[in-house]
């Protein structure tokens, strides 16, 4: 990530120093690892030579940030206010001028939905991963999984398709929160429904502050399931919690066989008991969560392809589902 000083940042209304024109809209991408990754849609002033009363270098262009696809995605561009997608929100930032394209118009640009068929998702992962390169899927957040809900939806994009298909990268945030979705009505089906829960990877992420995640995990808790499930993401690594207050345990998954996270643990320690205070119930006998490492993480032992292949075509089945149902 790079930046340039004496940049600012304020609300994407017109400011004296700032030379406006007709915005047309954009998509904005950055770059990882040699691949554009689309982070945001926005609206691009090609005409305008200054932003925040700094001169535009030629390859540059002012932008403002309308939607957000990545939040937590570094801008090209920092500026000494903003790093992260989230933070360019409904601002103007300059970008750099190949990473951002234009939005094709629907009125002029109609073309058919092709269907993609669920009886190889795999390889239609591929042909999904084409098809969203210009515009991302948006997926319904779903506040009967994760207990409450968000004004901005799950964003699907190609570069998250294509992370799946290849069986061998690690996957963006919007997949697990898709994979948790897909559990959970697996759950509904079962008639479980009452016995698991499912935290959103989002909401306890490591960069999130601890009175967040505290307090994510206490209204979690208060929804009284026997077993809940936490994704958690630690250095771009996925890792998984099951835990049952009930019980007082915690099982820990790691392939990489790492401890939990100590900001993870004090969250957990802190809102087990101020959900139960909260519930009215009392915390003097309640016995502090034991956590357990699942004995089959401690192995180097290859986990079965069948398995991992079952699992992939499931995810990749739901999100072929989610696609065609769009």
């Amino acid at each position: 990530m790079s930046g340039r000083s004496g940049k600012g940042s304020c609300s994407a209304s017109a400011i004296p120093e700032d030379d406006m024109d007709d915005g047309s809209p954009c998509l904005l991408y950055i770059l990882e690892e040699d691949e554009m990754v689309l982070v945001a849609r926005g609206t691009e002033f090609r005409s305008a030579t200054v932003c925040h009363g700094m001169q535009l270098l030629e390859d540059e262009v002012k932008v403002s940030v309308d939607e957000m696809i990545m939040p937590d995605a570094s801008v090209p561009l920092s500026t000494e206010e903003i790093f992260t997608v989230e933070q360019a929100y409904k601002s103007f930032i300059t970008w750099p001028k190949f990473l951002v394209k234009p939005v094709s118009d629907p009125s002029t640009q109609e073309q058919q939905k092709i269907p993609l068929s669920e009886d190889d998702p795999l390889s239609s992962l591929h042909l999904l991963a084409d098809i969203l390169d210009d515009k991302p899927l948006e997926v319904q957040y779903d506040a009967n999984v994760f207990g409450h809900g968000s004004e901005v939806p799950i964003y699907l994009n190609s570069q998250d398709v294509r992370e799946l298909a290849s069986g061998t990268q690690e996957l963006n945030i919007s997949i697990i929160q898709l994979w948790t979705m897909y559990m959970s009505g697996v759950t509904n089906k079962l008639g479980r429904s009452d016995d698991y829960g499912f935290i959103d990877p989002q909401d306890i992420h490591e960069s999130n502050d601890f009175d967040h995640i505290n307090m994510r995990m206490i209204s979690s808790f208060r929804r009284g399931k026997k077993i809940y499930f936490l994704p958690y993401i630690s250095g771009r690594h996925w890792q998984l919690l099951v835990m049952s207050v009930q019980d007082n345990y915690a099982l820990w998954f790691c392939s990489l066989h790492r401890p939990p996270p100590t900001q993870l643990r004090q969250a957990i320690d802190c809102s087990i008991p101020a959900s139960m205070m909260m519930d009215g119930r009392s915390i003097v006998k309640s016995r502090k969560i034991a956590w357990i490492s699942l004995k089959r993480f401690k192995t180097t032992t290859p986990v079965p392809e069948k398995s991992l292949l079952f699992i992939r075509n499931a995810a990749a089945k739901y999100i072929v589902r989610l696609y065609n149902s769009s």
